[in-house]
């Protein structure tokens, strides 16, 4: 394609996804969105495991009995506990600066694009790990709530340390 015509294209479509520059930009939006994702599909699965609790085992209010157990609430704070963990992370992911600058740019293009990619393949195994794990458990009270916020936790540092992989020295 002659540089005219990807010129033109570029500023039909108001983007450089011709470019090496693009393409980088468009797969770091690519992994995010992935990441985001699987954080999602983890998020709603704890909340339908949530709705199939209340329906199972929160008895209705009664005049006598006007509250819930606390043990049968316990697993539902838990689990709202962790779908707003889960959101966080993604939050934080999707929110991830996006590479714009001349010099990171040439930094990752020249000798950082493996390291890069390494980071972005970890967080979206990661991320697909706990959505795996998520929808492999039957009942509310069977997530493993521990392991869970760890895999989140290595994703919130996989995302900091990302960040300063980036950052021009």
């Amino acid at each position: 394609m002659p540089d005219s015509l990807a010129d033109k294209l570029r500023s039909l479509l108001a983007s450089d996804v011709y470019t090496a520059k693009g393409r980088l930009r468009s797969d770091d939006l690519l992994v995010r969105e992935r990441v985001g994702q699987s954080l999602a599909a983890a998020a709603a699965r704890v909340r339908q495991l949530i709705s199939d609790w209340r329906a199972d085992r929160v008895p209705p209010s009664t005049r006598a009995d006007p509250f819930p157990p606390a043990a049968v609430m316990e697993p539902i704070r838990r689990a709202e506990r962790l779908v707003r963990t889960v959101e966080e992370v993604s939050a934080t992911v999707r929110g991830l600066p996006v590479l714009n600058q001349d010099k990171v740019w040439d930094r990752v293009r020249r000798a950082g694009l493996d390291e890069l990619m390494q980071f972005d393949w970890t967080m979206v195994g990661e991320a697909d790990g706990v959505a795996s794990d998520l929808q492999a458990v039957a009942v509310l009270d069977q997530v493993d709530v521990p392991a869970v916020e760890a895999r989140l936790a290595k994703l919130r540092a996989l995302v900091a340390d990302r960040q300063r992989y980036i950052e021009i020295s």
